[in-house]
């Protein structure tokens, strides 16, 4: 099976038996990741990651990926060069125009695999929203590594070209990682109750605690753990789009949308 829909001639698209099946989305962003990392490091891993899922899919499993949508909400990181932020609007736009040329072409099913957590709210309205507007069942799946081993400060501040994120990157792209790696940086965060990225929350921008852009420690990070991180991201995205590919709800028959 060809999984890489664009790939396809329209002729082929349209007579490819679409349920069961699913459409996997990449989303990334292009942003500022501290002085070591490349602004493409969420694109990337976004790509790579369902890449990396898609060759571990039975060739039983109906699912197909589109090229990466590159290009993100990232306005907290405004004020740094090479940040290009799209509006919630315009990103909101551009994921339902895709949402609605899927429909058009008979896709029952679409999943986003979004690899930055400045999308991550955004996405979880427009999958109820595209269910509503077109009977799509929508799926968000977030790039997530298991940092349960890492110190508790940066489990919770490090959130942005941190220990995870930069492992990742020496696996994935080496050659884009810049050396020496940048000291620990961790905001001076005085609340106890609230938090930068679980509820209850602050909204905040980078620049308002780190100067040189980054969120948590990079040194400790290596290429073996990113690998070890990346084989544990891609065996999930695997089953979760197995699992979506023939997900149903409890009455079909009421789908359909507008």
């Amino acid at each position: 099976m060809k999984r890489a829909l664009a790939q396809h001639t329209w002729k082929e698209i349209e007579a490819l038996s679409k349920d069961p099946g699913v459409v996997v989305l990449p989303i990334g962003a292009i942003e500022q990741h501290g002085p070591h990392l490349p602004v493409w490091t969420d694109a990337k891993i976004a790509q790579e990651t369902v890449r990396g899922a898609f060759e571990k899919l039975p060739q039983s499993v109906a699912a197909w990926h589109l090229p990466v949508q590159s290009y993100g909400k990232s306005n907290e990181h405004t004020g740094y060069a090479g940040t290009i932020a799209l509006s919630a609007s315009t990103l909101m736009a551009v994921v339902r125009d895709i949402a609605a040329a899927l429909h058009k072409s008979g896709f029952k099913r679409l999943m986003f695999f979004n690899a930055h957590g400045g999308n991550k709210a955004l996405l979880e309205m427009m999958c109820r929203d595209l269910r509503a507007e077109f009977g799509l069942l929508c799926f968000l799946a977030q790039g997530q590594a298991d940092n349960s081993k890492l110190p508790a400060l940066e489990q919770r501040f490090g959130i942005h070209a941190n220990t995870v994120e930069t492992a990742l990157m020496l696996h994935l792209t080496p050659d884009l990682v810049k050396k020496p790696l940048p000291k620990a940086h961790y905001p001076e965060f005085a609340a106890q109750n609230f938090n930068l990225t679980v509820l209850p929350q602050v909204g905040w921008l980078t620049r308002d605690w780190s100067p040189e852009g980054h969120f948590g420690d990079p040194q400790p990070a290596t290429a073996e753990d990113g690998r070890d991180w990346f084989e544990a991201m891609t065996s999930r995205l695997a089953q979760l789009i197995t699992e979506a590919s023939s997900f149903e709800v409890a009455h079909p028959l009421s789908r359909g949308g507008s």
